[in-house]
């Protein structure tokens, strides 16, 4: 994703970091995130960069109560729901929508493993998009994005208990959908986390 860095240069923002750093440090966090919601890697994209525009235009209003990636994350939460409010449409991924997260060396070397990857990383994020709101965010900011439980609440605004409960359902759907999906039971087994694919 491409970023208008000469917007950023001129402040540091969180300790001795300029705002293109802190860019640097979280942008893949936020981006995971967004596609986990949306179901749509190139439209996390999109809202990756308002979510940035968003926090370099508010960045005075961040008073360290918490911690800087939780704020982050609530406004990259904020953008993803008022995106989907305005639009009123739940977009689908396109069925051979590259993996971001390739690189050629990769395909060469074992390029049925990143076709494999590929497709795993299709139905999962797809079967994650598909997930109730507010199973889905809790789910992508516990699960993908490793937040703590308590980190979650704060950045959702509710309690842990409730979380938990959100996150416990998330996961029964997800694992009901993924035992019923014949394709992913074919590929085999391989882990999503917040470091991809293994």
């Amino acid at each position: 994703m491409k970023i208008k860095e000469n917007l950023y240069t001129a402040d540091s923002f969180e300790g001795d970091l300029s705002f293109e750093e802190i860019i640097s440090q979280n942008q893949k966090k936020i981006i995971n995130l967004i596609y986990g919601m949306t179901g749509d890697y190139y439209l996390s994209e999109d809202l990756t960069q308002e979510t940035f525009l968003k926090a370099f235009q508010s960045r005075h209003s961040f008073n360290g109560k918490s911690k800087f990636s939780t704020w982050l994350y609530r406004i990259a939460v904020n953008v993803t729901v008022d995106h989907q409010r305005k639009s009123c449409v739940r977009k689908e991924m396109a069925a051979e929508e590259p993996d971001p997260k390739f690189s050629k060396v990769d395909t060469l070397q074992d390029p049925d493993r990143s076709c494999q990857k590929n497709a795993t990383r299709n139905i999962i994020f797809t079967s994650i998009a598909n997930l109730p709101d507010q199973q889905k965010e809790v789910f992508v900011l516990r699960e993908l994005n490793g937040c703590s439980t308590k980190e979650v609440a704060e950045i959702l605004d509710c309690s842990v208990e409730l979380v938990k409960w959100r996150l416990h359902k998330a996961r029964l759907s997800l694992r009901k959908t993924l035992n019923n999906n014949t394709n992913y039971k074919n590929l085999g087994t391989i882990t999503l986390n917040r470091f991809g694919l293994e």
